[in-house]
């Protein structure tokens, strides 16, 4: 009994003498950079710019910001630092989470992280100094000639010299144009490496150590922190080249290569050893200066977005059937060749950054990186459409043809896991393509805003924000305040002054109810109505998955109203990016399933009069205008221009109630009319005199 209690305890100490090591094995940690930008900083000290973009190539003198990125419940760190003979560099801690250190030599310096006293992590930082982008032998146009070429072309080549000329912010004071600038602010964003006390070849520390951070502006008149220049004038620009005490910070004046790719100097000296230089999609890169308050603000609305909080996860994670779409780097593989672009594994880790859509060595068309495209249907979307908002339809379709999709293949009718358009059919919805279209090609190609310039951008992009900084959160509704409000500056143009999507009325009581709603609610209760007719999963949602197959097995109109279904569901738009092809379709889908809806919605007796917005507009030659009538009237609708001069009368008599369309063409108007706003009004009174109705809306002629 004594051998058995001893043996007993032997199990129970070595049994919990190993456990902890068993939990040490599941604690991990890796060495991570922390990107900092001016508005994570809240305030700059006068004279440095401690802003950090994450990469690995760093100046000497330059504040590098690191962390501990663990799992599985570490709570002790050990950091430790080995760098170049000589260095006197330190870490802020060798025991907290989050560290910075400040190299003080050129060289490799190799940090190391041990958390728990198990889990170990290395990384390896290359220190150099600035060398600027010509001035210098070998310099960056040496080697990337084609590339240094066209980065002059664009805004960073020039924008501290734009600033100091005059030419960046100009305003009228007392007659004369003006320009507003301060290096003591601007020029931290505007020049290379900006900072005053880190000797490594920055501009900051070059102006400052010659004097001309001050002497620049010796002449011009001093107010609230900023200078007053008049607006082309070239003094101060001109000092760099013309006197040799300021000419050493010239080739670092501007935003050069090496404000995004790290101190190139150790790259340009060691005929362009690749593991001196940086070259990645990281935000950092750019947010180092797009998220500075007040004047760039592009960075805290790209943040709230989904593009920043979309990287795949789990077993898909490294998946190239995913990509490009949910890939930075694979997306940018894929814009160099859609034929190979060579994806691997590897891609999965970066995310939709800034330099995934934007090319800043390109400056037309804001660097986008643009590709033909061609929907999974085979419509190979033509140039003249969508303009730069063919950048989002690249990703922002359907992964199906949905002519091969649903089939008569077995008992399944080609019933996939995910049956669905996958969630972002919003080019094939735009360009009225690759939905179920029940035999009827007429509505093939059918459009609601064949006319918007740059389709996705022109809508989604529309929205300011502070600093006059394009929103890059994509977002049509503003949740700041805790009310959501609908944001429809693009639409005001052509839908009037509205102030919600609900002003959008539909053309006529697509959900039957009796009311004509607007748009997105009149599709909304089509879309209900046509839930109602298709089998659930257990949660309640319309089936959308291989394991309720069999509830649809042998029932092809079932299978096709809910791929219906989620393809305006994914749209996300509810019929805001084409109600035509919307409508058109849940009709359709209706009608096969037997609902009186899908017979003839437009039949349904009007309730109130309605002036909907004119299509296409802006319009040329011309347009259509509709309009509702709930009862017999006396009717006329009259086009004028923007003096009230009458342009001509369309409608004047009277009228049956029900739904009505009128077409007005600038070549039977009699006028010569020119590119502008115009305006069209209806008054509408009932011939019981029970009812009176007028109203005007905006529209615009573009030729």
């Amino acid at each position: 009994m004594i051998k058995l209690k001893l043996l007993f305890s032997l199990f129970f100490l070595a049994f919990f003498a190993v456990e902890p090591l068993v939990t040490t094995s599941a604690q991990t940690a890796h060495i991570k950079t922390r990107q900092i930008y001016p508005r994570t900083l809240g305030t700059v000290p006068a004279g440095t710019n401690p802003v950090y973009s994450g990469i690995n190539i760093v100046a000497r003198g330059m504040l590098v910001y690191l962390t501990a990125d663990t799992t599985g419940g570490v709570n002790t760190f050990t950091w430790t630092l080995s760098g170049p003979t000589g260095t006197t560099t330190i870490l802020s801690s060798t025991t907290a989470q989050n560290i910075t250190f400040v190299p003080d030599s050129i060289g490799n310096y190799i940090i190391g992280l041990t958390v728990n006293g198990g889990s170990t992590d290395a990384d390896t930082f290359y220190v150099s100094t600035y060398r600027g982008v010509t001035g210098n032998v070998p310099n960056c146009s040496n080697c990337h000639s084609s590339t240094f070429t066209s980065w002059q072309q664009t805004p960073h080549a020039n924008i501290f010299k734009e600033g100091i000329t005059g030419e960046l912010e100009v305003a009228p004071v007392n007659g004369q144009q003006m320009g507003v600038y301060s290096i003591a602010r601007c020029a931290k964003c505007h020049t290379t490496g900006y900072d005053q006390s880190a000797n490594n070849g920055n501009f900051g520390y070059l102006s400052h150590k010659s004097g001309y951070d001050t002497t620049w502006a010796a002449t011009y008149t001093l107010q609230s922190g900023e200078y007053f220049i008049p607006q082309g004038d070239t003094t101060a620009w001109n000092l760099l080249s013309t006197n040799t005490a300021y000419s050493n910070a010239a080739p670092v004046a501007n935003i050069g290569c090496e404000t995004c790719h790290g101190p190139g100097d150790g790259h340009a000296s060691s005929f362009g050893n690749v593991s001196k230089i940086s070259k990645t999609l990281d935000a950092g890169v750019c947010l180092q200066c797009h998220d500075a308050p007040t004047h760039h603000t592009i960075g805290t609305y790209y943040e709230a977005s989904n593009h920043a909080t979309m990287p795949l996860a789990g077993s898909h994670a490294t998946s190239t059937s995913c990509f490009p779409c949910h890939s930075g780097s694979a997306y940018f593989k894929y814009t160099k060749s859609q034929t190979t672009p060579g994806y691997t594994s590897a891609d999965g880790s970066q995310d939709i950054t800034c330099a995934v859509c934007h090319d800043p060595h390109v400056a037309t068309n804001f660097g986008l990186r643009l590709v033909p495209i061609t929907l999974k249907n085979g419509y190979a979307v033509p140039t003249s459409i969508g303009g730069n908002g063919q950048l989002c339809m690249t990703c922002h379709q359907s992964r199906k043809n949905i002519a091969t999709t649903i089939t008569n293949v077995g008992p399944y009718y080609g019933y996939s896991d995910r049956f669905g358009p996958h969630h972002g059919p919003q080019a094939d919805m735009f360009l009225g393509q690759n939905a179920y279209q029940y035999g009827d090609s007429s509505l093939t190609g059918l459009m609601t805003h064949s006319s918007v310039t740059d389709a996705c951008v022109t809508c989604h992009m529309a929205n300011i924000g502070s600093g006059n900084s394009p929103s890059h959160q994509w977002n049509m509704t503003d949740t700041t305040g805790g009310t959501p409000k609908d944001l429809v500056g693009a639409c005001v143009t052509c839908h009037g002054p509205i102030t919600s999507f609900d002003d959008i009325k539909a053309s006529a009581d697509w959900d039957g109810n009796g009311i004509i709603e607007g748009v997105q609610t009149e599709v909304q209760g089509m879309l209900n109505t046509l839930a109602g007719l298709l089998p659930k999963d257990s949660t309640g949602a319309v089936v959308s998955r291989i394991a309720d197959s069999l509830k649809v097995k042998g029932q092809p109109n079932i299978v096709k109203g809910i791929y219906t279904y989620y393809f305006v569901t994914e749209d996300k738009s509810m019929g805001v990016h084409n109600a035509k092809y919307t409508v058109a379709i849940l009709q359709a889908a209706l009608k096969s399933l037997g609902s009186p809806l899908g017979v003839s919605v437009s039949k349904t007796n009007p309730t109130g009069f309605v002036l909907s917005q004119n299509y296409p507009n802006p319009f040329n030659p011309s347009t259509s205008i509709r309009y509702t009538l709930p009862k017999e009237s006396n009717v006329k609708i009259v086009v004028y221009n923007v003096t009230g001069a009458v342009i001509q009368t369309l409608v004047n008599g009277v009228q049956s109630s029900g739904y009505h369309e009128t077409i007005f063409s600038t070549n039977n108007s009699g006028f010569q009319m020119s590119s502008g706003i115009y305006f069209y009004s209806i008054k509408a009174v009932s011939l019981d005199g029970s009812k009176t109705f007028s109203e005007t809306k905006k529209m615009v002629l573009m030729k």
